[in-house]
């Protein structure tokens, strides 16, 4: 619960995002926690006067007419009001404690589902977006306008990424589906994903690539087991580039969806290396803002990728802190 109302040290939140990105039982309770949440925000509590019979509800009205007597009589009334109180007290009691079990069962029933809810690939329909121009804008919201205006565009279709719009700065623009996730993550098919992403021109020479491959390998119905192992062909035969230096990429749109678990998350840069210890960046200690990026850990490729929270959106409005 600290780490969703972000209450969380730095350092401690970064581990937690970390371990949440490969932790299906974590993502799920992340899950239902902010499914309670939501419907607690939801809750409208109905209006007192439903279910009081109509003389009561004109007498609560009525002007009171005999304070004097009232008075006179108020020790016997008080100990009345205070009876009531507590039945009134422990009425809601109850009520309360029915609706909470109610709506924490309901999800997670909810969540049991989701939990599983993505076992397989889901019809290509689900992953392509019907509105060229949505998929169009949705890539270019990855970074700011004066980088995405003149980067090349690709949208996916139903045989991989096309060329939408021809770039002149050399970055590449893009929107990553659910299967750039790590192999064993629980949302490697969540058709809901939708990854804005920019690749400077290093990137769009040594880390595009195996986007592009991965995507053509899932569109052709292979396993994961066997895009695993062409993966690692791929660079054992020198296929598959390693990073370039100074490959990066901006993920600053706040329309993205990285996953059920992390939602829209922040804005944030990510930096591409050959396999190297996270020591070198500083990456995930106290106070660091650089995080080691779980995507590529323990997957078939040779890659290791840092992050780095920025404080706005490709916008330029503030966002929240990483």
């Amino acid at each position: 619960m600290a780490y969703l109302d972000g209450e969380l040290p730095p350092d401690q939140a970064t581990e937690a995002l970390s371990h949440l990105e490969l932790c299906p039982e974590c993502q799920t309770l992340v899950a239902d926690f902010r499914g309670v949440s939501k419907e607690l925000m939801a809750w409208e509590i109905e209006s007192p006067e439903v279910g009081i019979p109509p003389e009561i509800n004109a007498a609560l009205r009525e002007r009171p007419q005999k304070r004097e007597a009232t008075k006179a009589s108020w020790p016997r009334l008080e100990n009345r009001v205070s009876t009531s109180r507590w039945v009134w007290a422990g009425a809601l009691a109850i009520v309360c404690v029915a609706a909470g079990l109610k709506l924490t069962l309901n999800s997670r029933h909810q969540n049991e589902d989701r939990s599983t809810g993505y076992p397989s690939m889901a019809s290509i329909e689900q992953y392509l977006m019907p509105d060229r121009d949505a998929e169009i804008a949705l890539a270019r919201s990855a970074a700011p306008a004066a980088i995405s205006s003149d980067a090349k565009i690709l949208v996916l279709g139903w045989r991989g990424y096309e060329t939408a719009i021809e770039g002149r700065n050399g970055f590449v623009c893009m929107v990553e589906r659910s299967w750039m996730s790590p192999f064993n993550s629980a949302e490697f098919w969540n058709p809901k994903v939708r990854v804005p992403q920019c690749f400077n021109p290093a990137a769009a020479r040594s880390i595009l690539p195996l986007t592009i491959k991965r995507t053509e390998m899932v569109l052709a119905g292979l396993s994961k087991a066997q895009m695993i192992d062409s993966i690692k062909a791929g660079f054992d035969n020198k296929e598959l580039p390693i990073p370039e230096p100074g490959a990066m990429c901006y993920m600053m749109s706040r329309a993205g969806y990285l996953n059920d678990a992390l939602g829209h998350y922040v804005p944030h840069l990510m930096f591409y290396f050959p396999l190297t210890d996270k020591s070198s960046w500083g990456a995930d200690l106290p106070d660091s803002p650089v995080t080691l990026n779980p995507q590529f850990q323990g997957g078939p490729e040779p890659i290791t990728e840092f992050v780095i929270g920025v404080g706005k959106w490709s916008d330029g409005t503030a966002a929240p802190a990483m």
